[in-house]
């Protein structure tokens, strides 16, 4: 038995105690409802500080680290989602690029499906595919005459695609490489090439090529798991029998003609024969792959052809300048912000000067005075370069605007196979 002074001791802590697990229970709970509170209406922690003062709870000792508790759970909570948002937005993309493919590949072999030269073309130029009942289903003597028919490496000309026409086969893998191909500025051909040259020979060889085909096979539902040895790409780049090589000269002439071949088609697609297209015509190209309605194409269109006092055309020379510009767009608009403040309108003689600064070369006056006319909502001369690169941003990629497609997905593919090789 304890001395009534012991007692005393022993009741007062067994007090203590049960008074500070009661508060720690508690506090506990309310940082909970904090925390709940935070997720779901966006309150800052601060507003903890309405509770009543007599509280011990509302102390600063206690208040302050249980807002920063409670605000970096909402923060923690907050990043989660925007991480699993991007991811959504990822897999969107990806799935985009497959149904895009699949809508316009008009051929199968085995159990793959196949574009020709002709159905690439139409899926960057035409809004939708052409109708057909069934894709075609070749056998394996349909496809070494296709391959015996590929031009050669020398060959290659900007007509080279309307000469294979349906008398060719690519890939998913064929088509992302080619997609990827349409966005670069000319300056990242030899950055594509070396990526591409993994044992940095100044060459690539079909193993290398093989490298990026499997990359992309593994992360797309349409990829066979197996190196492709029979499309029209691989025998173009690197002969029938598969033992040629690419080299950059080879390389740089193919994208190059490539680029100049879409080109000149969306262009004879609206001149019909003409050497010029009408400024209305060279903005509907613009917008054609724009993540807009319709209506606010029309909104566009309207804009502009009121604001026409007459119609000089657009040449074929003029239109290639103005893709070379896009295909810089990212440069454009660091130089832009530059000359502005906080997102404010640019006039068309910073328009200007940032383009001569990333292209060492001014655009023609008609035709900026045509993309002004457009982009300029209320009339006043500034353009809204915000709104302008976003739109162009979907025509640069034909539709697939985002992080990871054209050249940032050509690189992580490239970078995913050499790490796992």
């Amino acid at each position: 038995m304890l001395p009534r002074g012991g007692a005393r001791l022993a009741a007062a802590a067994a007090a203590a105690v049960s008074g500070a697990a009661g508060f720690t229970t508690v506090w506990k709970r309310d940082a909970e409802d904090s925390i709940r509170t935070a997720r779901n209406t966006g309150l800052r922690a601060a507003s903890l500080s309405s509770a009543n003062s007599e509280n011990p709870r509302s102390s600063p000792l206690v208040q302050a680290p249980l807002r920063n508790f409670v605000a970096a759970s909402a923060s923690d909570e907050n990043v989660k989602e925007k991480e699993k948002e991007k991811g959504a937005q990822g897999r969107r993309s990806l799935r985009k690029r497959e149904r895009r493919f699949q809508a316009y590949a008009s051929c199968e072999h085995g159990d793959q499906q196949f574009m020709t030269a002709q159905d690439f073309l139409e899926s960057v130029t035409k809004q939708r595919p052409r109708a057909r009942r069934q894709r075609k289903v070749l056998t394996d003597e349909d496809v070494s005459a296709m391959m015996a028919s590929t031009p050669a490496l020398r060959k290659g000309s900007i007509h080279l695609f309307r000469d294979m026409w349906d008398n060719s086969l690519f890939s998913y893998a064929d088509y992302l490489f080619m997609l990827s191909v349409l966005t670069k500025p000319q300056q990242h051909f030899e950055i594509a090439f070396r990526m591409l040259d993994m044992d940095g020979n100044k060459s690539v060889d079909l193993a290398e090529f093989h490298k990026f085909q499997a990359a992309v096979n593994k992360s797309s539902a349409l990829g066979s798991g197996e190196e492709m040895d029979s499309s029209s790409l691989l025998c173009h780049f690197f002969g029938k029998d598969g033992k040629g090589v690419l080299r950059f000269e080879d390389f740089f002439r193919f994208m190059d003609n490539l680029q100049k071949e879409v080109l000149q088609l969306e262009f004879l697609n609206h001149s019909q024969g003409m050497k010029v297209i009408s400024e209305l015509e060279f903005a509907e190209i613009l917008l054609r792959t724009a993540h807009i309605s319709e209506a606010d194409v029309e909104v566009y269109i309207e804009r502009l052809s009121r604001r026409l006092d007459q119609s000089h055309g657009i040449t074929f020379e003029q239109f290639c300048n103005f893709d070379k510009f896009l295909n810089n767009l990212h440069d454009f608009s660091i130089v832009v912000k530059m000359y502005t403040v906080a997102g404010q309108a640019i006039t068309k003689g910073q328009f200007q000067r940032a383009v001569k600064a990333c292209m060492g070369y001014n655009l023609d006056e008609q035709l900026l005075d045509t993309v002004f006319k457009l982009f300029d909502t209320d009339g006043d001369g500034r353009l809204s370069h915000e709104e302008f690169i976003v739109v162009m941003q979907h025509r640069v990629q034909r539709g697939f605007a985002g992080k990871r497609t054209g050249f940032g997905g050509f690189k992580a593919c490239i970078r995913k196979q050499v790490a796992t090789a």
